[in-house]
C-alpha cells in the first residue's frame, strides 16, 4: 500500500478552485491593519485624514463600484498611497468588500 502525500493533494484543490478565495482572504482584518488608522475602525476618517470620505457615508457609497475602491486602494489617490504592493487584487477586492459593509 503507498501512502499518498496530503498536502500536493490539498494544495492541487486549492489551486483548482476548490477553496473560495473569500475564505482565504479577511476584509474586516485587512481593513484593521491597513485602512483603520486613517480611516477609523466605523469608517469615519480621522482628523489625521481630512479631506478622506467617510467610508461609512451612504451616499458615498451609492457614488462608487466595488471596482472603484479595489482600483483606489491598489493605486491610492490624494494624499493615500497605493497598497498595490502590499496587497494582492483579491485581498483588495475583499477590502472593498468589507468597506461597502460599513454603517453609519
Amino acid at each position: 500500500m503507498t501512502k499518498r502525500p496530503f498536502v500536493p493533494i490539498l494544495l492541487s484543490v486549492a489551486l483548482a478552485g476548490g477553496v473560495p478565495a473569500a475564505a482565504a482572504t479577511d476584509g474586516k482584518g485587512l481593513y484593521e491593519s491597513k485602512c483603520a488608522m486613517c480611516h477609523g475602525m466605523d469608517g469615519v476618517s480621522k482628523s489625521m485624514a481630512t479631506g478622506s470620505k467617510n467610508l461609512n457615508d451612504p451616499a458615498w457609497k451609492q457614488s462608487v463600484t466595488s471596482d472603484l475602491i479595489v482600483r483606489i486602494i491598489h493605486d491610492g489617490k490624494g494624499r493615500m498611497k497605493g497598497l498595490g504592493d502590499a496587497l494582492s487584487r483579491e485581498q483588495s477586492a475583499a477590502l472593498a468588500a468589507y468597506v461597502l459593509t460599513l454603517a453609519k
